[in-house]
């Protein structure tokens, strides 16, 4: 038997793996955990792409499935696309912790050492953008490169956070539906919406570009339907998704005989903009609505001229603006369903601006 075949019985694959992945401290990374007799923070003495070891008093039997989160102090956001919660399986114990190594999707692959230094905050950067990476992969396979090009190389430090955001509120909702392991999406629509979705920066775009994923993603994998809505999105600021939520999501629905769902007017105040918007500029407000009249999404303006404190601005929706914001939400129905259940339950409020986003008029 050669050396080779000897190391590598010896060996398997998967501890030749976790025995080269580097290890490093990283100052301020700590961890929750919610079992054991005292769940409570500890900290994390080493890291690597594989595992990490914990200090704690807590001793898991060798083999255990725990959660972690991962968390530092100066760690503020607790959202949910922000946290990063792993599944760890206790691999040793030592004088003062237990040494756990990651359970991760197979197509999870982790960069942790890009850099001589590292902040926690990289740690959690890294793992958040794994995920999103492991996700589209595991819905699109056939884009694998082009998607690893894009969030490591092509989007930017600017974009990456945006396009993770997207991914992770996509696979939540993903989730909640049934056999939702085996949809895919086809590669024209994943790569287009990593690409054009990464420019939003508010939660609000975010969440439309989400839910668009989602309902691109089929058992046979090969619809292109959303194509003309990723279209649509793309030309979408932050005050035209504020406009836009808010016509879709307030203006009574009108149900026909033959299943066709139509907007009561829906008309709003100079200082109902101001607040929805969170701009005072009237004429800028005014630009944002005239677009999406453009684009379709709400009813054609009947003035020239922008509205004044005096005047209300037409919000309605179109039959197109009703479909489009149905499908964001995740529903692959025909619209009539989607409001019709909307009537008796409160939609998703939009994102309100805080006080100092306001600008002066």
């Amino acid at each position: 038997m050669s050396l080779r075949s000897w190391f590598e019985k010896a060996f398997p694959q998967e501890q030749v793996k976790q025995a080269r992945a580097e290890r490093r401290e990283v100052p301020g990374l700590e961890a929750i955990h919610w079992t054991g007799s005292s769940p409570g923070l500890d900290i994390v003495r080493n890291i690597s792409s594989t595992g990490m070891y914990l200090v704690t008093r807590e001793r898991w039997r060798e083999g255990e499935i725990n959660p972690i989160r991962l968390v530092y102090p100066e760690l503020t956001d607790e959202s949910a696309e922000k946290q990063v919660t792993i599944e760890t399986r206790t691999v040793r114990w030592g004088e003062d912790g237990m040494g756990l190594s990651f359970v991760l999707p197979d197509c999870m692959d982790l960069w942790l050492w890009n850099a001589e230094r590292i902040e926690p905050e990289d740690i959690l950067s890294e793992f958040r953008l794994s995920r999103a990476l492991a996700f589209l992969r595991r819905i699109c396979p056939s884009a694998t490169q082009e998607l690893k090009l894009l969030f490591r190389e092509g989007l930017g430090n600017m974009r990456v956070p945006n396009a993770i955001a997207i991914a992770h509120r996509a696979e939540i909702m993903l989730a909640a539906e049934p056999s939702f392991e085996n949809m895919h999406a086809p590669a024209s629509v994943v790569l287009r919406i990593v690409k054009e979705g990464s420019w939003a920066e508010d939660s609000a775009t975010q969440h439309l570009w989400a839910g668009i994923l989602v309902t691109a993603c089929t058992m046979t994998g090969d619809d292109e339907a959303n194509l003309p809505y990723i279209d649509l999105l793309a030309e979408m600021a932050t005050v035209d998704t504020r406009l836009y939520v808010e016509a879709c999501s307030k203006a009574p629905k009108v149900f026909a005989t033959n299943g066709a769902v139509s907007a009561s007017p829906l008309m709003c105040t100079a200082d109902e903009m101001i607040h929805l918007t969170g701009t005072k500029d009237l004429s800028k407000i005014d630009r944002n609505i005239l677009q999406l009249s453009i684009l379709g999404l709400l009813e054609p303006r009947e003035k020239a001229k922008y509205f004044s404190f005096a005047q209300t601005a037409n919000l309605t929706p179109t039959a197109l603006g009703l479909e489009l914001y149905a499908r964001c939400q995740g529903h692959r129905g025909a619209p009539f369903e989607f409001y019709a259940t909307q009537q008796s339950n409160p939609s998703i409020p939009e994102e309100k601006p805080k006080p100092e986003d306001l600008q002066p008029s």
